[in-house]
């Protein structure tokens, strides 16, 4: 009787732990299966997330890939920021047409090679031409550009460093589920509205290089460089004949090219050029009343007794200049203007020239061709500025008249560099058959202001840096 009661209390004892056993179980497997869920979701949603800044990352470099496109198509916007902190050039003002008054160095280069597309310093026409320099304009406004498949970039902001020769350009990339409704929403907080958002920003710095051509990479500035045509007439010329042709004839050749005896360490060339005048220097203030000259019509030895020079910083030296305004230089046969060996002297003309100048730097070492440089603005408005230089006297100096037409009747006995509108037009100024117009001597270096033109040329990114989006002007951490 007890052994029965001892086997039935026994039985009824297992029979109440099998069911908490049951329950415990039950939710251990309960407790695993949410926790696997969670887990699921949570590596789901870092799936999404990592999606999402893929996105945006790629729309950045598609951004960056779009801009780098269009500084490469109109690079002299490389060489100015995107907006004007300081100064009237940059993308905000890069117009073409209806130019500010005065418009900008940035304006009248644009306008320059929208009216010569296409030609062969730029083979884009004007229309595909406007169009990259209106995306570059828009790109300045603080705005998304829609990348379709709701992406999106931005240019936070584009600066040039001239001394360093970089451009750093900051931009930002945007990747969403849904589409963007305002694209001129650029706040920290715009994209609250979708989960699945991404944004970020990127910093990269472009070395924007100099690639001269040969007539821009010798210590001599070219000997001849006009922005109309060919040079025409029969003259040639023993230096770089730079022309910048509107025209679609990219093989035209030029033939007036006179190597001289004995030959350059390279030869002289014929080149066209995609880039425009440089500005001429300022007319200075503050001369002394008797260097303001109405007229030149008779023989006279410039500087004279009495002229007041003016200190100038030429070459990193500084160094006395005798300088005049001059409306116009007109000179009878059998005169001349003389300039005294070793002595500076700039004119600046606002008329025309006619006549002999002679300034022979023979049996003078301090003596160089740069001494004489003469600057014409067309100043009084002619309809046709001419510079006509006449006789077969010695003339060693650096001319330069943007819009002049331009002529020498001598033979062999110019020494340096003329820079004008074109050449051999003048019809009663005409070379002699064959004559050696101008022959190549004035040296960059001598001019009493930097007039060697910049030919742009993107180089490969040199540094890539990511950054917070929220990082503000001027305080980038990014090299």
């Amino acid at each position: 009787m007890n052994n029965r009661l001892c086997l039935h209390l026994m039985a009824n004892k297992e029979k109440g732990f099998a069911l908490p056993l049951a329950v415990l179980i039950g939710l251990i497997l309960m407790v695993t299966g949410m926790t696997m869920i969670m887990r699921a979701q949570g590596d789901q949603s870092k799936v999404i997330a990592q999606k999402a800044r893929a996105d945006s990352l790629t729309s950045s470099e598609v951004g960056l890939a779009r801009v780098q496109d269009l500084l490469n198509s109109v690079r002299v916007m490389a060489t100015v920021g995107s907006k004007c902190t300081s100064g009237d050039n940059c993308w905000e003002k890069a117009k073409y047409n209806d130019l500010d008054s005065p418009p900008t160095n940035l304006q009248r280069h644009l306008k320059k090679l929208v009216d010569a597309a296409p030609s062969c310093s730029n083979p884009n026409d004007a229309a595909t031409l406007t169009a990259k320099i209106d995306e570059l304009r828009g790109l300045s406004a603080d705005r998304w550009v829609d990348l379709g498949n709701n992406r999106y970039y931005r240019v936070v902001g584009y600066d040039y460093n001239p001394v360093s020769g970089q451009g750093v350009l900051t931009l930002e990339g945007l990747s969403r589920k849904s589409a963007a409704i305002d694209l001129t929403n650029i706040a920290i907080d715009r994209d609250s509205d979708d989960n699945a958002a991404s944004r970020n920003r990127v910093v990269v710095t472009i070395p924007i290089l100099d690639a001269p051509p040969l007539a821009f990479k010798r210590n001599t500035v070219p000997a001849l460089w006009i922005s109309e045509g060919t040079a025409d007439g029969d003259a040639k010329f023993e230096g770089d004949v730079v022309e910048v042709v509107a025209r679609p004839e990219c093989d035209n050749i030029q033939d007036k090219i006179k190597q001289p005896t004995p030959a350059p360490s390279r030869d002289y060339e014929a080149q066209f050029v995609g880039v425009f005048f440089p500005n001429l220097p300022p007319i200075p203030t503050g001369l002394p009343s008797g260097q303001n000259i109405p007229l030149l019509n008779t023989s006279q030895t410039f500087p004279r007794p009495g002229d007041t020079p003016t200190t100038r910083t030429i070459n990193g030296q500084s160094v006395q200049v005798y300088e005049y305004i001059v409306n116009n230089i007109n000179l009878s046969v059998g005169d001349k203007i003389t300039i005294t060996r070793g002595q500076r002297v700039v004119f600046y003309v606002r008329g025309n020239i006619q006549g002999a100048i002679e300034h022979n730097c023979a049996g003078e070492s301090d003596c160089k061709p740069g001494n004489l440089q003469i600057y014409a603005d067309n100043g009084l408005g002619s309809l046709d500025p001419q510079i006509c230089l006449t006789g077969n006297q010695i003339l060693q100096a650096f001319i330069f008249a943007p819009d002049y037409s331009l002529g020498n009747t001598g033979d062999r006995n110019f020494f340096g560099a003329a820079w004008g509108k074109n050449w051999g037009e003048i019809t009663d100024c005409a070379s002699n058959s064959g004559a050696v117009a101008v022959t190549q001597g004035v040296e960059w270096t001598d001019l009493i202001q930097d007039l060697k033109p910049q030919f742009p040329r993107l180089g490969k990114i040199a540094n890539w840096c990511e950054e917070p989006i929220d990082t503000a002007a001027g305080a980038s951490e990014c090299d």
